[in-house]
């Protein structure tokens, strides 16, 4: 069964590292794969980040998405390997020619899309939000924008529940979901996304009074219930990450 795409709760090194340190590690290896235009380097991270997986805890197989990443990036590479005519030629099919560059484009262009990808699911997955909007609030983000990041964070998982239920009730009740016209699909629409309207607007008016009565806005600066310990693994990536940068600015230059 795949697991919903969210914050999964460990105590691996990834997820006790700090929510900014890994918010900067996703954003050096996806403009990396970018700028390092190799079908040897990116594969690598692939592999490298595949591994990561493991060492989390994390069983990518479960993962929901999967399917659609392995089958695009697949798609990606084999159009590359068809239709990129430049290069040496190592095979002809009819009048396809495979060349030399277009089967490193392939893997190149391929085995980025699943970086970029992976990262993305690692840094989701082992990254709590609730962390990282604090992360974001103590290094000067407005508390109130702060709680406006959790709060959406928070409300995703309970809209996609209640609109399977919607759903699930339109079916027991023989509601079909194939249109058969503009007006029906209007109709359709119309059944399924007032319910969901109406019980949002409920939840905001009681997240509404239940913020008044706590004074919400009324301080400049807010408390923590909860406060993160230093971890020595945030020098450590730190430390790799500004190497990562060195490294890449010098293989361009």
């Amino acid at each position: 069964m795949n697991k919903r795409l969210g914050y999964q709760v460990g105590d691996s090194f990834l997820h006790r590292l700090h929510p900014l340190i890994k918010g900067a590690w996703l954003i050096f290896l996806t403009a990396a794969v970018f700028l390092i235009q190799s079908p040897i380097v990116v594969p690598l991270l692939v592999l490298g980040l595949l591994l990561i997986f493991l060492s989390v805890g994390i069983r990518i197989r479960d993962l929901r998405g999967l399917r659609l990443l392995l089958s695009t990036a697949a798609l990606i590479t084999f159009l590359q390997i068809l239709f990129w005519g430049e290069g040496n030629i190592l095979a002809e099919i009819g009048r396809i020619k495979i060349t030399e560059q277009g089967l490193f484009r392939g893997i190149y262009l391929g085995s980025r899309f699943m970086v970029v990808v992976l990262v993305s699911y690692l840094f989701v997955l082992t990254t709590s939000p609730n962390q990282l909007a604090y992360s974001l609030m103590k290094a000067g983000l407005p508390y109130r924008y702060g709680f406006t990041f959790v709060t959406a964070l928070r409300m995703i998982p309970i809209f996609e529940e209640e609109a399977l239920t919607v759903y699930r009730a339109g079916q027991v009740r023989g509601v079909k979901y194939r249109p058969r016209g503009l007006k029906d699909l209007g109709d359709k629409l119309n059944g399924f996304i007032l319910p969901m309207l109406i019980s949002a607007m409920t939840k905001v008016d009681a997240l509404s009074i239940s913020m008044e009565g706590r004074c919400f806005g009324k301080y400049r600066d807010r408390t923590y219930f909860k406060v993160r310990k230093n971890y020595p693994g945030d020098l450590w990536a730190c430390l790799l990450l500004v190497l990562g940068v060195v490294v890449v600015v010098l293989v361009k230059i």
